[in-house]
């Protein structure tokens, strides 16, 4: 297994994006601890991976905009497990909203969430693993909207792109001590956040999962479990000669064309 003796932290791990990344490194052997601002979630999603891989969990409430408790999200994880290897900064948001109609409001919890909250983990995690002293992964979860503008996403296109380049920076940064830092940047992903965001959880299921299906070239949206397979790559010792660098997985779609019809 790939990530046998490994301890990980995914926040935002109770769902989505952020529960696909934790099952998948479970499944490799790692010992993970899910950070979510709801902890109950984070609790149940802790107990249905153990449950199906027997890997060791923990859950811890952890609100990614207060630095305290990511510093206790991995202090946590370090007391359970003994040591910290990587850290995965999924927890984010989405604000439907055009460049015109958003509010002061929508920019700064946007931005506090997805590149606030990427600071301080990864803050956090380097530390750890720099007093630890022997290196480590971190990947950052961004988005292929920090590459394409939209006109309904102008925060959250914003708060994906200062992700990208802070991975760069913290990368160099980082990589005298072993420290690998790379990003992902999925495209369309079948997840809650499309319900949170717009306010209506049942919304892929009202035409919308078979449009977003139909302009991407491999011809469907990405499951959590596709994200998750790169980002233990890249955790991993596969991933051993990589940092700095951002790996869109989106099956085409930036590419610019629909899908050829078949």
């Amino acid at each position: 297994m790939r990530l046998e003796g490994k301890v990980a932290a995914v926040t935002g791990g109770a769902s989505g994006i952020g529960k696909g990344i934790a099952l998948d490194f479970a499944r490799e052997g790692a010992s993970v601890v899910i950070g979510d601002i709801d902890e109950a979630a984070a609790r149940q999603a802790a107990v249905e991976i153990a449950e199906e891989t027997g890997s060791r969990t923990l859950a811890v409430g952890c609100d990614v905009v207060k630095r305290a408790e990511v510093d206790g999200l991995v202090a946590a994880a370090v007391e359970r497990f003994g040591r910290f290897d990587v850290m995965v900064a999924n927890a984010g948001i989405g604000i439907f909203k055009g460049a015109m109609e958003t509010t002061d409001e929508d920019w700064e919890r946007t931005m506090n969430i997805n590149a606030r909250g990427v600071l301080y983990s990864d803050q956090a995690a380097a530390r750890q693993m720099m007093s630890e002293g022997h290196g480590g992964a971190i990947v950052n979860i961004a988005s292929v909207a920090a590459l394409n503008a939209s006109p309904t996403l102008t925060a959250y296109c914003a708060s994906k792109a200062a992700v990208m380049h802070m991975t760069k920076c913290f990368a160099l940064e980082l990589a005298p001590h072993g420290i690998r830092v790379t990003s992902i940047a999925p495209g369309l992903v079948d997840t809650p956040i499309w319900g949170k965001g717009m306010g209506n959880e049942s919304v892929l299921d009202q035409g919308l999962r078979e449009q977003f299906a139909s302009s991407v070239p491999l011809g469907r949206m990405a499951t959590p479990g596709d994200v998750a397979q790169m980002v233990t790559f890249l955790a991993s010792e596969e991933g051993a000669y990589l940092t700095g660098h951002i790996f869109v997985v989106d099956g085409g779609s930036s590419l610019g064309a629909a899908r050829a019809a078949r």
